[in-house]
């Protein structure tokens, strides 16, 4: 959709969404939709006729300012309902759970399953908040858990992480290009053989930057590196 924002929509164009109205009048906010400064336009992606209009959408949260370097990458994705905050702030250090990154996985990939009623894991109940994520991402070939049948849904490593966003991105036809070179990281010896893969691919597309000049690939995953792996995912597909 053509398009010309101005003064804080121009310096804030990560706040841009595009809004699909149904027939109700209720807008829902759709992943995808961004502005796009070479073609003057708001760009997304669609599998049905409606209504679709541009809004400028503010999120912020006071505890992100003690992580510029995520700021814009938790805004984008709060404005389009990808990732939530925790009451009033957004708890950007505190570790984010395999259970959730999978869910904000399919949600800004906008993945769906093909409805086989794969069997999910031991370990999650079908009324989990996460279980239908869980279910597609099966169903996808992303998640396939461990040799005893569980998905373990609380916390998930820098290289877990990395694993199950290729993954992800091959699922949605969109694999990572091109493969990066791990010898600038001091500690690329030390990333599990299954994730190394993972992990050369994400870097070579530039969605994985590192961490302090490593790859820190055993740490947690926090609620801001999500929302900057996250953000990349969605800015480049």
């Amino acid at each position: 959709m053509p398009y010309t924002p101005a003064g804080q929509e121009l310096a804030n164009a990560h706040q841009l969404v595009i809004l699909n109205i149904d027939s109700q009048g209720k807008a829902a906010t759709v992943p995808s939709g961004r502005y796009d400064a070479k073609s003057g336009s708001v760009v997304f992606k669609t599998t049905e006729f409606s209504r679709y209009a541009v809004a400028y959408v503010t999120k912020s949260f006071a505890d992100v300012q003690h992580v510029l370097w995520a700021k814009e990458a938790v805004e984008a994705m709060a404005v389009r309902d990808i990732i939530k905050g925790v009451s009033d702030d957004f708890a950007p250090a505190v570790s984010i759970t395999r259970a959730d990154f999978i869910t904000l996985l399919v949600r800004v990939l906008e993945l769906k399953g093909p409805g086989t009623n794969t069997a999910v894991f031991s370990d999650v109940q079908p009324t989990a908040y996460y279980a239908q994520a869980v279910a597609i991402s099966k169903e996808l070939g992303i998640a396939y858990g461990f040799e005893d049948n569980t998905f373990k849904p609380s916390s998930i490593s820098r290289q877990d992480m990395m694993v199950l966003t290729a993954k992800a991105l091959k699922a949605a036809g969109k694999p990572s290009a091109g493969s990066g070179n791990l010898a600038p990281y001091s500690d690329a010896a030390t990333i599990s053989t299954y994730a190394v893969d993972s992990v050369t691919s994400l870097v070579g597309s530039g969605i994985v930057n590192g961490k302090g000049g490593k790859i820190a690939p055993t740490e947690l995953l926090t609620r801001a590196e999500a929302a900057v792996i996250l953000s990349r995912i969605w800015a480049t597909h």
